[in-house]
């Protein structure tokens, strides 16, 4: 009979983990809870007519390729015909491996504990990683166990290991551990713990690299922990730049994009992003957001300096837009909007994209209009501005009708 530190049936485990489990106490597996066929710990433990029991889904499949082959049904074991393939439910012995595993798991998290402490093995530490995952992956309910006994803090103070190796395995670790649910999520994210994910983005292993944006990925599906993952001193320069990589592996292109989308859920992100160079979103938002949002966005646009092929993409992606809000909106929209089509009117070939969207008439408006609504003296200076732009761009001002 041999045993694992996370409770499988291996009969290839090394001698160190059995050392484990005599010196941690965990109970040993006993072989009635074994399946014949699939040598793992049973499940949903079935009895056949002559006693034997199974697995269910291992004997179910024996049973179908016996039909599929023209046998008759025969025990697996024995090897004898059976006149039933009846499946009896061994409910005593599932609740006694349910209990059994209930008292193996308790022992295990109590070992993880112990483990998971930077005074620990190389060995000790990995162990108890591989554990963790293994109970999650087993069950989504164990994640809130993982939870409850307060192994997530214990877990992130292994990103300070010197070891690469307890370092990435803890990055994989809690990649499992907050993975669809919320809770540990929040609690992932208590502290520095963002801010010391982010760092591991600029680490030379690429496999660091890798885990790391990985598990930022999982967190920013949290509108909360988009904010925290924004708020961390160069952590969106960092993405934008990694998105736009070409020597970065696809999956961490790809996982970095998919984080800076999910960024995009909170606008102070997407501000910063257009100060990296990543100005769509902030576009988007200007052409699809709340008035209140689309009013954020252009007093932003106004502010940025931006490059002349830029301005051209600007002038294409919102100039109309833009136009539209100085005709039609608020005396704080119109002046966001102005602000923003004074810088995109600089160059000539954005400025000859906003003649072309219709500028002119509401401009002219704009310089001559007297009445309730008239745009403030330092505004109409503005709009000479953009005036003088647009007849210094070049175009061919008897096309316009």
């Amino acid at each position: 009979m041999a045993e694992s530190w996370d409770g499988n049936h291996d009969p290839g485990s090394p001698s160190e983990e059995s050392y484990h489990l005599e010196r941690l106490h965990i109970e040993p597996i006993y072989d009635a809870f074994i399946c014949p066929l699939t040598k793992q710990v049973m499940q949903d433990p079935v009895t056949l007519e002559n006693g034997m029991t199974f697995e269910r889904e291992a004997i179910e499949k024996w049973f179908n390729e016996c039909r599929d082959s023209g046998r008759k049904p025969v025990c697996p074991l024995t090897h004898r015909d059976l006149n039933s393939t009846e499946l009896n439910p061994s409910i005593a012995l599932r609740n006694t491996i349910e209990e059994w595993n209930a008292r193996n798991e308790a022992a295990q998290i109590d070992m993880a504990r112990r483990s998971l402490s930077l005074g620990s093995g190389e060995g000790d530490i990995m162990q108890a990683l591989k554990f963790v995952q293994h109970l999650c992956q087993k069950s989504r309910s164990n994640k809130h166990v993982i939870r409850n006994a307060e192994l997530i803090p214990m877990i992130v103070e292994m990103l300070r290991s010197s070891s690469r190796r307890v370092r990435c395995k803890a990055l994989e670790t809690l990649l499992v551990v907050v993975e669809d649910d919320i809770d540990n999520k929040e609690i992932m994210a208590e502290g520095d713990n963002v801010r010391t994910i982010v760092k591991f983005l600029s680490n030379e292993q690429s496999k660091e690299r890798e885990a790391a944006i990985s598990l930022l990925y999982e967190l920013s599906k949290s509108k909360t922990i988009c904010e925290k993952i924004g708020s961390v001193n160069g952590a969106i320069l960092i993405l934008v730049g990694m998105a736009s990589s070409k020597s970065e592996n696809l999956v961490t292109v790809e996982k970095a994009e998919n984080t800076l989308e999910n960024l995009e859920k909170c606008e102070i992100n997407v501000k910063q992003m257009a100060e990296n160079g990543r100005l769509r979103p902030l576009l988007t938002l200007l052409l699809e957001g709340s008035p209140e949002t689309k009013l954020s966005m252009a007093a932003f646009l106004g502010e940025l300096v931006l490059n002349n092929d830029v301005k051209v993409l600007v002038a294409r992606t919102v100039g109309s837009s833009l136009i539209n809000i100085m005709k039609h909106g608020n005396m704080s929209s119109r002046e966001a909007a102005l602000k923003s089509l004074n810088q995109i009117s600089s160059y000539e070939s954005s400025a000859k994209i906003l003649i072309e969207a219709g500028i002119l008439p509401p401009l002219v408006k704009n310089l001559f209009f007297v009445g309730a609504n008239q745009l403030p003296m330092r505004l109409k200076e503005v709009s000479a501005t953009i005036l003088a732009n647009i007849v210094n761009s070049g175009y061919d001002f008897d096309s316009v009708p």
